[in-house]
């Protein structure tokens, strides 16, 4: 049959044909049906044929772990976590927990009666206790032998000295003692006759060699002791090297060693350098004092293995990562040991190849931030390295395979630096840094940059390198580039506290690095971002723009992880300050080692905490949401969801989570004057700049001051309780109390009698009472100096600080207006929609939060007013008046809750009983308050405005909640890949190289081991994240004491 011509004839409507094929793609096609003139054949065709990327679900993804769900939280509500656990019944609990202890008065309490007899016990040790009066030897039972002894390892009984040699043949490290007639006396094995056979573990060998001495350090002593290397046929694969490693004793020099350290004590020492930081000084002083308490006195000579023991340390450690690392495995050898291979990488991050499932790439673009690598970038200026005119040339062992960046081509790379542009006045502390020429006089190394993976902060390989002259754009460019070099990247999202300004010539920088770097983030999608706390000292427009709140796909990442890292190694600073470079080095990439290593054990009880706080959170946020977004229609939804995509897409375009000020400049720009006016003073030489910046140091101290209100607002409000709160206000005072310390260091320069003025605070403080918190210290600003100290700040910086504190008032009073108006739409609708307890709980939450910004609008006002008026100015500003509690409101707003003063409205001429409220205001009765006719004030049009702000802002918290709880969910589900693909990995290790059938056991046994050892990590974490949200908050309540108030933002 032909195909009718003209238009065809449609069976009722066009259909729209979907389909698949087997490379993942979606086929799309318009289905048209032609009928014929009998009304009964068709035929049928399909136009506008479409081959698309099919777009997947995650948990459609070939994966066996993609379907599954952490955590579950089906009906996981308040109610839950508050019910008792089923499972931790008494019976449940004791054998979980162990029996608990009921004690009528505490342990030390106790002991007190009882210390005479503790003490006479230790007494008795000092003598011979059970054998006083007849010692006899208790293993040949000779009744007062010539000489006896008593070993500290094998207990209190008597020895004689055939015995005791005969005894000891197979331990040769046992600390002995001997009777001298009336006390112990410390003797060693090697005095009394032992001669230790090595390569036969102490049993005797056909053809011993000669006799040797030899120093072994077992902790907690050292020991001298004699012994022979086996010359028989046992040990003909075995030089001297092989016999001493083989019994366990690691050489301190390959050449005829004389000193050994056993392998427990090198692994001993590992372990408490990187957990409690001990050094190889206090170490093997220790040890000295154990050996003989009289060795610091110099009338015992105790052999010194200070620098034997340091090179020993050194190499295990090193030793040890490379075993961990699969370096042995290889069949080509250390020598082939990649960049980064030895760094313990973070399980929980995305890795192609380990823990991201088969077709991530082609993931619907809304959940491709699933996949997006978070980074954390930060400057470190206290793990410092002096130069040191006797250092010998000692490099760092295996350069590049950790974690600092490979040497050969950093310094290459800075050979070219040229100066940058000083930094943006929008950033007080980072000019306080004075990058190029901090302190670096007599120093190699200034500090270290460091990067981090943001979410879980481990130290990403190759991701620390030196600073030389401060924190550089060329130094921590190729940081941030090694970091990333080799890995498989779609999205990426770098932290820094100087992102603002760091971001803005990145890629054009790029051109500076090697030539194998400058393509690494070629077809990735950066975000730039500032740190949750070091946003707070940026100005108020560069915060909107970077704020990590408005990023899309970081869920509720602070970005402050680098700074807890740094807080790790930050002890070891001190041990290595005069360091050699290579042992400095060494150090501190066994510190790292260990705590990426501690975080990646630790997942499983973070990971699993931290969602079920989201989960709580994201459904708070969400109802807030939707109590926000309630009365907004939804083509104005539409229009400020496109604002949204706009400004994600292109930051030039409005902000929408700001407002515009209208007829007064911004504090930025304000801040820009005053800065050209000071650089025009200085070239007029009225106003010397001393090599630094007087509007940062005024601009420091006003951040600073926003800084302490926000901890001060935390501390008494309810609204914002979060329930980490006091870690983060911990947090926060010590970043604090860092600015306040730089701020001082500037303050002697552009306040030269502030140093006194201090020092008489200080001498009237009350030296009894604890020093005041961060929030409570007092600056001293010029505006709070009085006479003398008024008149000794820098010709210039009074008039600066003014034009500072009214840009701050006229800009604090456009935030507190539309604020205001915010707050009235949500009254608004409480009033005219909400009904029940808990719809009302919830709008006064919302209600709460809202009413905490604007008094902290207000305190900012009265803030600066006041060092107005300490500046003697205040009288040129008539339109900044007072600002008392009762002018923070709204034209006809009666300063009450509109619903109470409705139901007393409604009470008057209710009829018999009714009782009117005492001087009830009629509207013609009200004053507006002066905030809304001073300059800049709002109008009706920017009202909107203001509730277009608050919308976008609780659409981006319940946007980051909810992408924080998928992201922790498929982070478990990174982890336990990772795992699996570490186990299989190993396996694959057991065989490959061909060496002794001995040495071949081994690499066998430890890949097996560690194939094992991830089983069962594995298995352990999987069971821990079956465990159902609910129980989980059971646990968080009874065994943490976290209140479920905090857990659930309740009152």
């Amino acid at each position: 049959m032909s195909k009718p011509r003209g238009r065809p004839k449609r069976d009722v409507e066009d259909d729209v044909f979907q389909g698949g094929d087997e490379d993942g793609f979606s086929v799309s096609a318009d289905k048209i049906i032609y009928v014929a003139s009998n009304g009964i054949a068709r035929e049928e065709e399909f136009l506008n044929i479409s081959h698309k990327k099919r777009r997947l679900d995650p948990t459609k993804l070939n994966d066996q772990l993609a379907a599954w769900i952490p955590v579950p939280d089906d009906g996981f509500d308040e109610e839950d976590a508050r019910a008792p656990p089923p499972a931790l019944t008494e019976d449940v609990r004791e054998t979980l927990l162990g029996k608990r202890k009921e004690y009528s008065s505490t342990p030390m309490a106790q002991w007190r009666p009882l210390m005479s007899e503790f003490l006479d016990e230790l007494l008795r040790h000092e003598g011979l206790g059970d054998d006083t009066g007849s010692p006899r030897c208790a293993l040949c039972k000779t009744p007062s032998p010539t000489r006896f002894f008593k070993c500290v390892e094998c207990g209190e009984h008597l020895q004689c000295q055939d015995c005791c040699v005969a005894h000891h043949q197979r331990t040769p490290l046992h600390v002995l003692q001997e009777w001298n007639g009336s006390h112990w006396v410390r003797c060693t094995l090697a005095e009394i006759g032992l001669v230790f056979q090595l390569g036969h573990g102490g049993f005797p060998c056909p053809f011993p060699d000669v006799t040797r001495k030899m120093v072994v350090i077992e902790a907690p002593t050292l020991h001298e002791i004699r012994f022979t290397y086996c010359k028989c046929s046992k040990s003909d694969d075995a030089d001297n090297l092989a016999q001493l490693m083989r019994n366990g004793w690691y050489p301190a020099t390959v050449t005829d060693p004389g000193t050994c350290a056993t392998f427990k004590t090198l692994e001993s020492y590992r372990l408490y350098n990187v957990v409690g930081n001990v050094n190889v000084r206090d170490f093997v002083t220790s040890l000295e004092r154990m050996t003989d308490p009289s060795a610091a006195s110099g009338m015992i000579w105790i052999p010194d293995r200070y620098k034997q023991f340091g090179r020993m340390t050194r190499q295990w450690a090193f030793l040890k990562r490379l075993m961990r690392a699969g370096r042995g495995h290889d069949k080509l050898g250390v020598g082939a040991t990649a960049l980064g291979e030895c760094a313990v990488r973070c399980w929980a991050c995305p890795h192609e190849g380990r823990n991201l499932p088969e077709g991530w790439r082609e993931v619907d673009p809304k959940y491709q931030f699933l996949y997006m690598l978070c980074l954390a970038v930060d400057a470190n200026f206290r793990l410092k390295n002096r130069l040191r005119s006797n250092e010998i040339e000692d490099p760092s062992l295996g350069p590049g395979w950790g974690y600092w960046v490979e040497p050969t081509k950093y310094k290459d790379h800075l050979k070219n630096y040229v100066n940058e542009k000083e930094i943006s006045t929008c950033i007080a502390f980072a000019a306080l840094l004075q990058k190029d020429t901090r302190l670096t006089t007599g120093l190699r190394v200034s500090g270290v940059g460091g990067c981090v993976c943001a979410r879980h902060e481990c130290m990403r390989p190759n991701g620390l390198g030196d600073l030389q002259k401060g924190e550089r754009y060329s130094n921590m460019d190729f940081i941030v580039l090694s970091a990333v070099m080799g890995f498989a990247l779609l999205l990426l999202m770098i932290s820094y506290d100087i992102a603002c300004q760091w971001k803005l010539n990145f890629k054009d920088r790029l051109s500076n690095l090697p030539a194998d770097m400058r393509h690494t983030l070629d077809g990735v999608k950066v975000q730039y971002a500032l740190p949750v706390w070091h946003a707070s000292s940026h100005n108020e427009d560069c915060q909107n723009e970077n704020s990590l709140s408005f990023r899309v796909g970081v869920g509720k990442t602070d970005g402050e992880g680098v700074e807890r890292t740094w807080s790790v190694l930050n002890p070891a600073a001190f041990s290595t300050k005069d360091a050699g470079g290579g042992v400095r080095a060494d150090v501190l990439e066994g510190k790292i080692d260990n705590h990426n290593f501690l975080k990646n054990l630790g997942q499983g009880e973070a990971l699993q905490k931290r969602l079920v706080i989201a989960i709580a959170e994201r459904d708070k946020q969400v109802a807030a949401f939707k109590d926000v977004s309630r009365t907004i229609e939804g083509e104005v939804k539409k229009q400020w969801r496109g604002m949204v995509a706009d400004w994600l897409e292109d930051n030039s375009k409005p902000n929408p989570y700001t407002t515009s000020r209208k007829d007064v400049p911004t504090e930025a720009a304000v801040r820009l004057q005053v800065r050209k006016d000071e650089e025009m003073l200085s070239a007029a030489g009225k106003a010397p700049l001393h090599g630094r910046s007087a509007t940062a140091f005024l601009v420091a101290g006003l951040q600073i001051e926003d800084s302490q209100q926000r901890i001060l607002t935390q501390l008494k409000g309810t609204a914002l309780v979060s329930a980490d709160r006091e870690n983060n206000i911990q947090e926060w005072r010590h970043a604090l109390l860092v600015k306040i310390g730089k701020f001082r260091a500037l303050q002697k320069i552009y306040m030269p009698t502030s140093t006194q003025v201090l020092d008489e605070f200080e001498a009237g403080r009350d030296t009894e009472l604890p020093a005041p918190p961060a929030e409570r210290v007092k600056l001293f600003m010029p505006s709070e100096m009085e006479g003398d100290g008024l008149r000794g700040c820098v010709l210039g910086l009074l008039g600066m600080e003014e034009k500072l504190r009214v840009a701050q008032c006229q800009n604090s009073l456009a935030s507190l207006r539309a604020r205001l108006h915010a707050k009235r739409h949500l009254i608004s609708f409480r009033d005219s929609f909400v009904v029940g307890q808990v719809q009302s709980t919830k709008a006064r939450t919302l209600i709460a939060q809202v009413g905490e910004r604007v008094e902290s609008h207000a305190e900012r006002y009265r803030r600066g007013r006041k060092a107005l008026a300490g500046l003697g100015v205040l009288g040129s500003y008539a339109d900044l008046r007072e600002l008392k509690p009762e002018d923070v409101q709204l034209d006809g707003d009666a300063g009450e809750s509109d619903s109470a003063a409705r139901k007393k409205l409604a009470m008057i001429g209710s009829g018999r009983g009714a009782r009117a409220p005492r001087q009830a205001p009629g509207t013609s009765k009200r004053i507006m308050s002066w905030i809304w006719t001073a300059p800049g004030a709002l109008d009706e049009s920017t009202m909107h405005e203001s509730i277009r702000v608050e919308w976008c802002r609780a659409y981006a918290r319940k946007t980051r909640w909810s992408e924080e709880v998928m992201l922790l969910r498929e982070e478990m589900r990174r982890v336990l890949r990772y795992l699996a693909w570490q186990a299989a990995w190993w396996r694959e290790r057991c065989e490959g190289r061909e060496v002794t059938a001995e040495l071949a056991g081994g690499i066998r046994a430890y890949a097996m081991k560690q194939a094992g050892w991830c089983d069962r990590i594995a298995d352990f974490f999987r069971e821990k994240w079956n465990v159902p949200a609910a129980t989980v908050a059971q646990r968080l309540v009874a065994e943490e004491g976290i209140a479920l108030d905090q857990l659930f933002g309740t009152e």
